[in-house]
């Protein structure tokens, strides 16, 4: 029950409140009567029971101790009354034991804070020449702020005493368990470490169920205190600490170094623990410095390559950008001046149809070809067979056309007068001819000449292709099944026709046809010719077609017509590199979109996807490119004239403007024709000097970083070397002898090793 009346009065104070009550007394609440402080009075009340040698020890250890602000401070001691009393200050935070019950374990600042002026506390004891000999949780009392204060000397020994002391297991030293042994300064140290690590754990060193038991079945006293010796030398060394947040390499070491078994492995003095944690202060000072001395240049050099790569970036945009535009008005003046080369060849092969329908022989085999009775026949019923599809097929007028004799002259006339043109003569300005023949006046083939031999089925001599533009001279093909024969007019002026695949080598080919007037004595305007002669040529034979391969600038030939075939590629390198390389074509068409297309006919600045890259053998020309147009136009007119004269005839001249009819040369002369030059540049080798630019620009910034961060990281190491404090060396079980303290050492034959 609690006592409601104070043992005793105490002169100069006023007890009001019974504190608690132990073995050997009570302690009251007083208040002092001069100061108005609150203090605690302990009264000893059971005289027979204590040791008044220790007691009068732990009270003249208390008084001289009493001047530090982390030690209980005594204020006053009543020794020779009865019964006897001391008075000392009043601390109501409990004790730290209390403390870690409620919390379990504190945070590793609060810990390392309340750590730290526990060992100021402890280095003022030992520098009185005091041992505490029992620091514990339960003998740290929590005053106002969180302050610790040292508490209950009864164990306390002066640094000369010989007497062995016991304190409390798992916060006692193992060389301290043992009753002859002597006290020594590295005892408080290895308690200040276990407390330490309690505050951070939440735990004990070494405490756990299995050893607890050990120490209880271990009987008498003494061998409770040589179990516990060997339980400690049996186990690891606690490492809990390490793991705990907070911890830092520093302060694992300096629990671990007071956790030591050995006493020579431990600090020799408190004041040394003192300093480790000021090194440790002083380095976690110095971590935002040096931190801030690494972070900081690597800021400004990350902030630097930020906005130099930005800078590289944008640069290598706008040059882009002009590169583009300067080129696409490279290939806009290359489309231009290969659109006008291929109007010069144009322009050749149309004076060479022109003076190939003038030939002397050549008329007059066609006239008597034609006056032949068996060939007229022939002709007038694949007339009369009503479209050209009907010609098409086997018939016996067109197999005795084939037979007729002259109609084979005509051939070899033909035929030798093609030869010239085969590409024998080295000079690439001189035509070459794919074939050469000629139509009556209802667009059937009379004669024909090929550049390489054809089977009789693929031979058109005696078809009737009326529905050509070569012969009627319109911009489209009319319907070959449909179109009849005998309403088809011959063109009366020298014509280039549309692209039209040879049904014999399914090349890509134009016709250059020029009307024959037989009777020219007898023409007019309104004179329908007798028969018109053509010559065609394969695309591919242009000069300005003839790439080498696969290149990063070509010239390719388009289909310019709307409609359907817009778009289509007539010529293109590739098929250059298949015809040289023996493979004959299948006839496939390539296409550009049309969405594509009218982009690049308004003149667009695309990229441009080259549709062979889809083809088998297309790899070279995949990927973007940048492509410009420009139309084909016929070739001026001369002043020579289309008709061929009758050589006893002056010629007549040539028809006004005014009098040609539609669709005629001279009319189209100023007009462009179906064909569309797509000159196209590979747009990697136009961006090629930018990126090569930014790569340099890229591998001088890389240098110059990492010969920044060199620099840094060799000014960081002797900046840290030239700051590290000297440490003094110390050797294994060395100890500091200063007044006023003194250490015992362990013999090591007593010492139990800690792993």
């Amino acid at each position: 029950m609690e006592a409601t009346t104070p043992p005793a009065d105490v002169p100069g104070y006023r007890l009001t409140q019974f504190l608690g009550a132990g073995a050997f007394g009570q302690v009251w609440v007083g208040r002092d009567l001069n100061t108005g402080r609150d203090v605690a009075v302990k009264f000893y009340l059971h005289r027979g029971g204590v040791n008044w040698s220790l007691l009068s020890r732990e009270v003249k250890n208390l008084v001289q101790m009493s001047a530090d602000r982390y030690v209980v401070q005594v204020l006053e001691v009543g020794w020779d009354v009865d019964p006897p009393f001391y008075v000392m200050e009043l601390v109501r935070g409990g004790s730290l034991e209390d403390l870690l019950k409620a919390r379990n374990r504190l945070p590793a600042d609060q810990a390392v804070e309340m750590f730290r002026k526990m060992c100021i506390g402890l280095d003022h004891c030992h520098s009185k020449g005091v041992l505490h000999c029992d620091l514990k949780p339960a003998n740290i009392l929590i005053g106002d702020e969180q302050e610790p204060r040292l508490a209950d000397f009864g164990q306390s020994r002066l640094s000369s005493d010989q007497t062995p002391a016991l304190g409390t297991l798992f916060y006692m030293a193992p060389e301290q368990a043992d009753l002859s042994s002597s006290p020594d300064v590295r005892w408080d140290v290895y308690a200040m470490g276990a407390i330490l690590y309690r505050m951070l754990t939440g735990k004990s060193p070494y405490r756990d169920d299995s050893f607890v038991q050990q120490l209880d079945t271990a009987g008498s006293l003494k061998k409770r205190l040589q179990r516990y010796r060997e339980s400690i030398l049996s186990s690891p060394a606690p490492e809990e600490h390490l793991e705990c947040p907070g911890v830092d390499r520093a302060l694992g070491r300096i629990v671990s170094k007071c956790l030591q078994a050995k006493p020579e492995n431990r600090y020799s003095n408190v004041q040394q623990i003192l300093q480790d944690l000021t090194r440790r202060d002083a380095s976690r000072a110095k971590r935002p410095l040096m931190l801030l001395g690494i972070v900081g240049p690597l800021l400004v050099l990350l902030a630097t390559c930020f906005f130099g790569a930005r800078s590289i970036i944008e640069a290598r945009k706008s040059t882009l950008v002009a590169l583009r535009t300067e080129a696409k008005g490279s290939n806009e003046l290359a489309a231009t001046f290969a659109a006008k080369t291929l109007e010069n060849e144009i322009s050749r092969y149309f004076q060479v149809t022109k003076d190939e329908a003038n030939d002397k022989e050549f008329l007059q085999q066609l006239k008597v070809t034609l006056k032949s009775e068996k060939v007229r026949q022939a002709l007038d019923e694949i007339a009369g067979m009503g479209t050209p599809a009907e010609t098409h097929r086997p018939t016996e007028a067109r197999a005795r056309l084939l037979e007729h004799e002259q109609q084979h002259i005509l051939n070899a006339i033909l035929k030798q007068r093609l030869d010239q043109y085969d590409g024998s003569v080295n000079d690439s300005r001189h035509p070459r001819l794919a074939s050469m023949f000629v139509t009556d006046a209802t667009g059937t083939i009379i004669g024909i000449a090929y550049q390489n031999p054809v089977s009789v089925e693929e031979n058109s001599a005696g078809k009737n292709f009326s529905y050509r533009t070569y012969f009627h001279g319109g911009r489209v093909d009319r319907p070959k099944k449909t179109a009849r024969i005998l309403e088809s007019d011959p063109i009366k002026k020298t014509h280039l026709s549309a692209a039209f695949p040879s049904t014999a080598t399914k090349l890509w080919k134009v016709a250059i046809s020029t009307p024959v007037f037989l009777n020219g004595e007898n023409r007019s305007d309104a004179t329908p010719p007798d028969a018109v002669f053509v010559t065609t040529v394969n695309i591919g034979n242009f000069e300005l077609l003839q790439n080498e391969g696969s290149s990063d600038h070509v010239a390719v030939l388009l289909e310019a017509r709307e409609g359907l075939a817009q778009g289509t590629i007539l010529q293109h390198p590739l098929m250059d590199v298949r015809r040289k390389g023996g493979i004959k074509s299948t006839g496939q068409k390539y296409q550009i979109s049309p969405d594509l297309m009218a982009r690049l006919l308004t003149g667009s600045d695309v990229d441009y996807k080259d549709p062979l890259a889809t083809a088998a053998d297309g790899a070279d020309y995949e990927g973007p490119w940048i492509a410009a147009v420009h139309p084909v136009t016929l070739p001026p007119d001369d002043s020579s004239p289309d008709t061929i004269p009758d050589p006893k005839q002056t010629p007549d001249p040539p028809d006004p403007p005014s009098q040609v009819p539609e669709g005629s040369v001279s009319q189209a002369n100023d007009q462009e024709t179906d064909l569309l030059v797509l000159v196209q540049y590979r747009l990697e080798k136009v961006n090629a000097p930018v990126f090569e630019m930014q790569a340099a620009l890229l591998r001088e910034g890389v240098a110059a970083i990492i010969s920044i961060l060199a620099v840094t990281l060799t000014l960081w190491f002797f900046v840290q070397r030239v700051g590290k404090p000297y440490r003094e060396p110390r050797g294994n079980g060395s100890t500091e002898n200063t007044p006023g303290k003194k250490t015992v050492a362990e013999d090591p034959a007593k010492t139990i090793t800690m792993q």
